[in-house]
């Protein structure tokens, strides 16, 4: 079912001692501004107002917090070998790998790169 358009009138104001609706602030020369523009308009002079401020606040925090090094964008730029975690073989290992596996596992330990642990 389609809804009926109410229109209302408009009311006729000459007054100029109206006060602007609470969505619209008036800045002087500027008219009325939306509720957004308004925001905008008053993050703007808060900003401005606080930028002495927050740059110190940022200086000081750099100085106290670490920064990530940076190693550029990838593979080609990444320079630290990952290091090896394990240095042991036990028995466990030997006995539930697949065989290929085991004959590596053998001449690493022969080799004396890995060390064997019972």
């Amino acid at each position: 079912m389609a809804r009926s358009r109410k229109t209302t009138p408009a009311k006729p104001s000459t007054d100029s001692s109206e006060k602007p609706d609470s969505g619209t602030k008036q800045f002087a020369g500027k008219g009325k501004l939306s509720t957004a523009e308004a925001r905008r308009e008053y993050q703007r002079r808060y900003y401005q107002m606080h930028k002495e401020k927050a740059k110190e606040y940022q200086r000081q925090y750099n100085l106290t917090h670490k920064k990530k090094a940076r190693g550029g964008r990838g593979r080609s730029n990444f320079t630290a070998p990952r290091e090896v975690v394990r240095t042991t073989f036990n028995t466990a290992d030997i006995m539930h790998a697949p065989v290929e596996k085991t004959v590596r596992i053998l001449e690493k330990i022969i080799k004396g790169e890995r060390f064997f642990t019972m």
